[in-house]
């Protein structure tokens, strides 16, 4: 009987520490879950996707954007010409330009040698104003002088930079083959002093097959 006992007490042990082992590896497993579930990208963003083959990325700038002459509208001035553009270390090529408001559009001029359909996105910030909601009607934007309709996006004070510049699609524009402009205008809004503003400009982007050039000011930044 006693041998019999202490065999039993041997079982159950064993029987223990096999529930235990089995038990542990599914918690594990459930960890890794949770790891996976936080890796998902922040809201305020998109991820810009990779061209298509026999596409290019090109990345227009906003600084080189001709400025002479358009009137700004800041909180604390009136800055024009030049002094839209500012510098930014989160900007794609280290400038944009803000302070905009009804009196200063900015136009992409843009070459294409063929007619072509692509998928328009914008690098937009915040122009210090806090959360603002765009759509088509508090920010205009315009292709060949024909207003774009695009889903409604924002743009937030980001917790170090003001600008908290964000890549949005606005959507399917089609270019002519030849010049085209492509303008951001301050809409029926009053974000700013009960006056018409605009988010911050830093770039836009296309994808495509065509070969695109843009009328640049690089003087701009001399």
């Amino acid at each position: 009987m006693k041998v019999l006992r202490k065999w039993s007490f041997v079982l159950i042990a064993l029987l223990l520490a096999l529930s235990l082992s089995v038990f542990t590896a599914c918690d594990n497993g459930d960890n890794d879950s949770d790891k996976d579930d936080d890796t998902t990208q922040d809201d305020g963003g998109e991820e810009d996707d990779e061209p298509s083959a026999g596409e290019t990325a090109y990345v227009f700038e906003a600084e080189y954007t001709y400025v002479i002459g358009l009137e700004g509208l800041g909180p604390s001035g009136s800055p024009s010409g030049l002094g839209l553009i500012g510098e930014s270390a989160t900007a794609s090529n280290g400038f944009f330009v803000g302070s905009l408001g009804a009196s200063s559009p900015i136009t992409f001029t843009i070459t294409s040698d063929k007619e072509v359909t692509v998928t328009l996105k914008g690098v937009f910030g915040s122009n210090a104003l806090g959360t603002c909601k765009w759509n088509p009607t508090t920010f205009e934007i315009l292709v060949n002088d024909v207003a774009v309709q695009y889903d409604e996006f924002s743009t937030e004070l980001g917790l170090s930079d003001t600008q908290n510049f964000k890549t949005k699609t606005i959507g399917e524009i089609t270019l002519k083959e030849g010049e085209n402009t492509i303008v951001f205008h301050a809409g029926d809004n009053k974000y700013l002093n009960n006056l018409a503003s605009a988010p911050s400009i830093d770039c836009i982007k296309i994808a495509t097959d065509a070969t695109l050039t843009m009328e640049t000011y690089e003087s701009n930044l001399e």
